[in-house]
């Protein structure tokens, strides 16, 4: 899915706007904002600009902005060039763009995992 592709996100979290707790997503979701606590989804997307503290459960994570916590990518996780990440990050697969900053710990197991 391409980030920049924003009319193809159900629920979004907007520049500007800050939440906290536990969010769930059934639709692709895009985060702008902040946000912290537990985050769950199928394609989650954090934006340039956007900071999120918070335990990530998805199939797909796509980071153009600053994440600090823990990572559970049943597919995939991608960093972009603008990507801060601060975690401990699960995925059968990786993708570290140049430019990404990654400080943490990164577990690749063979099969997707069943989070």
């Amino acid at each position: 899915m391409s980030i920049n592709n924003e009319s193809s996100f159900e629920s979004r979290i907007g520049k500007g706007t800050k939440i906290s707790g536990k969010l769930f997503f059934k639709a692709p979701a895009r985060i702008d904002g902040e946000a912290d606590g537990e985050i769950t989804g199928d394609e989650i997307v954090i934006s340039q600009g956007a900071m999120v503290t918070a335990r990530i459960t998805a199939s797909r994570v796509s980071i153009a902005g600053t994440v600090s916590g823990e990572i559970v990518a049943r597919e995939k996780v991608e960093l972009l060039p603008t990507a801060r990440v601060r975690c401990t990050i699960s995925t059968p697969s990786f993708v570290l763009s140049e430019g990404a900053k990654f400080d943490g710990d990164c577990k690749m197991p063979r099969d997707k995992l069943a989070a």
